[in-house]
């Protein structure tokens, strides 16, 4: 991950629209949070297709999207456990249970949004505890400043892998919209793929390292 004081500015930009605070000492800090292992959780799969147009299946672009992430992850030392590694069907309360099953663990389920009318653009990360507003923060930050994509910004809500996850900061991370005829374009190229999840890896990174 880049360490120039001129990217760190910007991501400290990024931040500060995304949260309403400054916090370029959070970016430069070198104390570490205290988890080792990385729950990734690709949404949907088998039977339930997620967002589709087409051929274009939501279930394909998450678990290729959080592949990339597990190698990039491992690459940095931590634990990768993934809910599925292949198109099959995990039911919500699998998946949040998984959430809780390790200590000193965060877990991030990623998603790619729709939106009927095909207007929606750009990359939204969602949390539900206050206890994982910050890491939703910073893999929304990086997978913005990775990406160029429009900031929809860090949103609170409801979803259940993310209110059933109790034991360790959860969030849900949309990637761009299956909808919309140029995002699609793009997330369906391998390279566009890999810099959203170099995003989100980063952005994991960037929170660990944060205190």
């Amino acid at each position: 991950m880049p360490n120039s004081f001129c990217f760190h500015r910007s991501i400290s930009r990024l931040l500060t629209g995304v949260l309403g605070i400054t916090v370029a000492v959070l970016i430069l800090t070198a104390q570490a949070r205290a988890f080792d292992t990385v729950i990734l959780d690709p949404g949907h799969g088998a039977h339930d297709r997620g967002a589709a147009i087409g051929y274009v299946y939501e279930k394909h672009l998450a678990l290729d999207t959080a592949r990339r992430v597990e190698q990039l992850l491992k690459k940095q030392g931590l634990k990768v456990i993934m809910s599925r590694s292949r198109d099959v069907f995990i039911p919500l309360q699998d998946r949040s249970a998984l959430g809780n099953s390790k200590r000193n663990a965060i877990f991030v389920s990623i998603h790619y949004n729709y939106n009927r009318s095909g207007s929606g653009a750009g990359a939204e990360t969602y949390y539900h505890f206050s206890s994982s507003y910050m890491l939703a923060a910073y893999i929304q930050a990086y997978l913005v400043q990775r990406t160029d994509m429009t900031n929809r910004g860090v949103k609170s809500a409801g979803f259940h892998v993310i209110r059933a996850t109790t034991k360790n900061p959860a969030v849900l991370v949309e990637c761009g919209f299956v909808s919309n005829s140029t995002e699609r374009a793009r997330m369906l190229t391998g390279e566009y793929r890999a810099k959203i999840a170099e995003g989100i890896a980063q952005g994991i990174i960037a929170y660990k390292k944060s205190d």
